[in-house]
C-alpha cells in the first residue's frame, strides 16, 4: 500500500427519523462539503484504488459524493467501521489485499485516533497539518498518509503528508 486516506463522514442531521444512529443522513451543507473535498482529492492527483466504508447511511452518502468524481472506484460497506476504534479500524484495513491506495470513510473517535497514531508512530511531513490533526477532525475532514515504503499495511510506514477540511479549504482555487 501506497497511500492511505482517512475520511471522515460529512455533516449529518441531528437526529434521524428513525431514531437511530446509523440512519443520520447528510445534510445540504454535507452533501456540498463532500464534493468539495472529492475535488480537492483530484486536484492533488490522489487516485484511492479502493474505498473502505461504514455501512452507516451517513459515510454512504460521503462516499456517493466521491463516487461522481472517482465512478470506477472498488468498494465494500462495512459494518465493522461503524463506530470503529482505531484498532478495529486497523483490523479492516488489514484484510484489504493488494491495493495502491485506500481510502477509508468512517467516523470520531475512531478516525481522529488512528490519524493522531499513525502522525506519532510513523511522522510527518508537514507541520502544519499535523499540528491541525492535533487540535480536531471535523466532519469531512480528510488526512492523507504516503507510504514511506510499498509495503502491506503496517502503522509505523505511514507519513502525514497533508490534512484538510472544507473549511480550511474555503476559497482555495479547485
Amino acid at each position: 500500500m501506497k497511500q492511505l486516506i482517512l475520511f471522515r463522514h460529512a455533516k449529518t442531521e441531528p437526529y434521524a427519523e428513525t431514531g437511530t444512529d446509523e440512519s443520520r443522513k447528510l445534510t445540504d451543507r454535507g452533501h456540498s462539503d463532500a464534493q468539495i473535498i472529492a475535488s480537492q482529492l483530484k486536484a492533488l492527483k490522489v487516485e484511492p484504488s479502493y474505498a473502505l466504508v461504514s455501512s452507516a447511511r451517513r459515510t454512504r452518502e460521503t462516499f456517493s459524493e466521491l463516487q461522481r468524481l472517482y465512478p470506477g472506484l472498488k468498494y465494500s460497506f462495512s459494518e465493522d467501521l461503524y463506530l470503529a476504534t482505531p484498532e478495529e479500524i486497523i483490523a479492516s484495513i488489514e484484510k484489504i489485499a493488494d491495493t495502491d491506495a485506500l481510502i477509508v470513510i468512517g467516523h470520531n473517535p475512531g478516525l481522529h485516533e488512528l490519524a493522531l497514531q499513525l502522525t506519532e508512530m510513523g511522522g510527518f511531513r508537514n507541520s502544519y497539518a499535523a499540528n491541525q490533526i492535533r487540535i480536531k477532525f471535523p466532519t469531512a475532514a480528510v488526512a492523507l498518509f504516503t507510504a514511506k515504503e510499498d509495503d502491506p499495511f503496517n502503522a509505523y510506514n505511514f507519513e502525514l503528508e497533508d490534512f484538510f477540511t472544507p473549511k480550511s479549504l474555503a476559497g482555495a482555487d479547485l
